[in-house]
């Protein structure tokens, strides 16, 4: 059994990038396969999860560094964003194959359970009605998380692409391939409806690996089911629903800033917010900002629980132990640290100052917005641990981190903090439970103030079925703010207009979301990547005069960033699936 999940696996893994091929089918026998029983049945749909990508997808390192939000300390292909040299032929985020390989492995899984109270059935002879009766709501449900996941997929892709060839059905070399590209609206719906429609059959929450449900107390994982780390829920179809309605009112895909589609954004957005079996999620982490992305023990499983208010909604199970992420991006003085590095920009940095009344730019790294200590690692900080000891980072000039100490360094004069545990100590191979956050409810909080700034401004609720919404845009924005015992400065009272409130969201989410791959693409759907894409990334060489005693700062180039609009706005269709289309696939304008 376990021979054919692995080629089960395995043929989805390196089928050929087209949503036209049949690849899959031949690599096994599929009837035997769904014959075997239930467990094979949950392994095939289990599969489709296998297509949820991490943050760190685009070269081995995060979008960042394809933004103003960082640089990336190795010549690599994501690199190619910042020099404009990509294309059609070479994207170095071309999801498009990956992507629709899992679209097709959850449309097979659907086609081929459609009848699984007969087919779980032969499992359950002998063993009585109810356990046949919990397989099949077993299945069910897995059923519906399979199209939820499917309508994440081509979520990922349209924020990438536009409108794409919606695939409702496993292809033949008898069917008609020639499909062509759904409207952006279109798919939307199809998103939408989708979720929908499988709403109720979706669980509220799952156990989650290290704890006894119910609970604040890890265990180890003893007694935890493992089968059900990182499964979507009900409130990941909500937030889902949000966003992409968010993508949906924004100005690359609503040039006219049509009302109504904000307002649909704010309903989704105020259905979440009162949904009650959202409320788990509905959590703000006052402790400490750097819990959310990390693992600083082993009892901590970065994923979504009742009853701990993580806020988390959707994290993306990287790996039970490892260290291979703080290997890469811990400063490139430690021991077996490798300068692989994402290298948080003076830009950034600049941006998080001014979301603080007190800060002086004479002095750029005091009274910096108060979560930037648990992104960002500036000279003289801690990070890591050499034998049971903090390590103090030498990123300034003529420190064995600063920028050329050696291949690898931090090319800003900064390294990441965020997502990393800080405390490992890698020369003795330390490790730990990782995951990527790829939902959470501060990012629900900020798509919800978007729409609702956008559809009523920022102190009007407006009515949803002759009922006010639950919260205005500035309350939204202000339970964000409260959210950290450290009280990052929330929106200025004499911000009163749409316009103003706009502007402070946008910095909001930049320092709020930093890092998380949301920057990239929200400058893409503003339509403001062309002013903030388009000119040079910012470092700070920190130094120390020998003779005063005095810390110096100076600002310096690290590149300059290229970007043509508008054709650099939505990613190229790939020219190998142009081709084989045989022109029923449109290329985006400008490729």
């Amino acid at each position: 059994m376990k021979k054919l999940i692995i080629v089960l696996f395995a043929s989805s893994l390196f089928a050929s990038c087209s949503f036209l091929d049949t690849e899959m089918e031949q690599n096994y026998d599929r009837e035997m396969f769904l014959k075997s029983g239930y467990s094979n049945i949950l392994n095939y749909g289990l599969g489709v999860y296998g297509y949820l990508q991490g943050l760190n997808s685009v070269s081995g390192t995060l979008l960042a560094a394809a933004c103003d939000e960082a640089d990336y300390s190795q010549n690599a292909a994501v690199q190619n964003f910042n020099t404009g040299a990509w294309d059609s032929y070479s994207n170095p985020d071309d999801v498009w194959g990956h992507y629709y390989k899992g679209i097709r492995h959850a449309t097979l899984f659907l086609q081929d359970t459609y009848e699984y109270p007969r087919m779980i059935a032969v499992d359950t002879l002998g063993s009585g009605r109810p356990l046949w009766l919990r397989n099949c709501d077993n299945v069910r449900r897995l059923r519906a998380e399979v199209r939820l996941l499917r309508a994440y997929f081509y979520t990922e892709l349209i924020k990438r692409y536009g409108g794409v060839p919606v695939v409702e059905n496993v292809l033949t070399m008898d069917d008609n391939l020639e499909i062509p590209r759904k409207s952006f609206d279109e798919c939307v719906q199809y998103i939408v409806d989708e979720i929908d429609d499988v709403y109720e059959e979706l669980a509220t929450h799952y156990t989650n690996f290290g704890y006894d449900e119910g609970t604040n107390q890890g265990n180890g994982g003893l007694g935890t089911d493992m089968s059900q780390l990182g499964r979507v829920d009900k409130p990941v179809a909500k937030a889902l629903k949000l966003r992409v309605l968010l993508y949906a009112a924004s100005k690359l895909h609503n040039p006219s800033m049509s009302h109504d589609k904000w307002v649909a954004a704010a309903e989704a957005g105020n259905d979440f917010m009162t949904d009650p079996e959202c409320a788990h999620v509905r959590k703000l982490f006052g402790d400490n900002y750097g819990f959310l992305f990390s693992t600083e023990s082993n009892y901590q499983a970065l994923q979504p629980r009742a009853d701990l208010n993580t806020g988390l909604i959707l994290t993306r199970p990287y790996a039970a132990n490892t260290n291979a992420f703080e290997k890469a991006n811990y400063p490139v003085g430690m021991t077996n640290a490798t300068g692989q590095c994402v290298c948080p920009s003076y830009t950034l940095i600049r941006a998080m100052g001014a979301k603080n009344s007190a800060w002086n730019p004479a002095k750029p790294l005091d009274n910096l917005d108060a979560r930037a200590g648990y992104m960002i690692v500036t000279p003289g900080s801690k990070m890591g641990k050499v034998n049971g000891v903090d390590r103090i980072v030498e990123s300034y000039e003529g420190g064995v981190d600063g920028v050329g100490a050696r291949t690898g360094a931090t090319t800003t004069g900064f390294y990441l903090r965020k997502f990393l545990c800080t405390n490992l100590d890698i020369v003795k191979g330390d490790t730990r439970h990782k995951s990527w956050v790829l939902m959470r409810y501060q990012e629900v909080l900020l798509n919800l103030a978007e729409a609702m700034n956008e559809a009523f401004g920022p102190d009007e609720k407006g009515l949803i079925e002759g009922t006010d919404y639950a919260y205005s845009a500035r309350e939204l924005s202000q339970l964000v703010t409260n959210s950290y015992k450290y009280k990052p400065e929330g929106v200025p009272a004499s911000i009163v207009s749409k316009d103003d409130f706009r502007q402070w969201l946008i910095e909001e989410r930049r320092v709020e979301l930093a890092f998380e791959g949301h920057r990239f693409f929200d400058v893409r759907r503003w339509m403001i990547a062309e002013q903030t894409e388009n000119k040079p990334l910012l470092g700070l060489k920190v130094s120390v005069d020998s003779s005063s005693g005095e810390t110096r700062y100076e600002e310096f180039v690290v590149e300059q960033r290229a970007f043509v609009a508008p054709k650099m706005y939505l990613y190229p269709i790939p020219v190998a699936e142009i081709n084989k289309s045989n022109g029923s696939l449109q290329q985006n304008p400008g490729w």
